[in-house]
């Protein structure tokens, strides 16, 4: 298994649009409703997809896309879920190893950015946790984990004081899922339709 900082190249950005984002957000849009997807067909929500990732990737350098591979002959139980050790996690490794090879499996991601903070506020820049998904069947393996820990190594290099994400309220799992994981409330979000 490894974790992988996701390039801008066409193949790679498809290939994860195809095997973690549709899933992911056909998940979400049934544990929210708000989260339904467009009438399309999968093509075209793929390749929406690749080039608006394309494009925020490369327009800004604090955004990171971190996804796991692992081998298809390895049981998803059989999933190491120890701690990363430091080679994995070298910022430089995984953006220059390309595309994750072909003969792995996609199995989950997490994507980050930087909120700076301006510097007339009193609170340390913050890494928001954009994304995170884990496929069913490694769902409970401890990759969920991993991918925070993920987070973590690149808020410290990033220079960030705090971890930062929203989590919709229909969300009932994740929100568990990061409860569990020490992060709290610190502000309420209000949607109405314009009318």
């Amino acid at each position: 298994m490894e974790i992988r900082r996701l390039p801008t190249d066409e193949d790679a950005l498809r290939r994860y649009a195809a095997e973690l984002w549709l899933p992911y957000h056909r998940d979400l849009a049934a544990a929210a409703e708000r989260h339904a997807l467009a009438d399309r067909p999968d093509e075209e929500l793929i390749a929406a997809e690749a080039e608006f990732r394309r494009d925020l990737l490369r327009e800004e350098p604090d955004r990171r896309l971190w996804v796991v591979a692992v081998d298809p002959e390895v049981a998803p139980g059989d999933v190491d879920s120890g701690a990363l050790d430091s080679e994995r996690l070298d910022p430089e490794k995984p953006a220059s190893a390309g595309v994750p090879d072909p003969d792995r499996d996609l199995v989950a991601f997490v994507s980050t950015s930087v909120d700076e903070c301006p510097e007339v506020f009193d609170r340390p820049d913050r890494l928001v946790v954009g994304d995170i998904y884990v496929g069913e069947s490694y769902r409970e393996t401890g990759l969920a984990d991993r991918l925070m820990e993920r987070a973590e190594v690149d808020a410290r290099e990033q220079d960030c004081g705090e971890l930062r994400l929203d989590v919709d309220v229909d969300n009932e799992r994740a929100a568990a899922f990061y409860e569990k994981r020490g992060f709290k409330p610190y502000r309420k979000q209000l949607t109405r339709e314009v009318g």
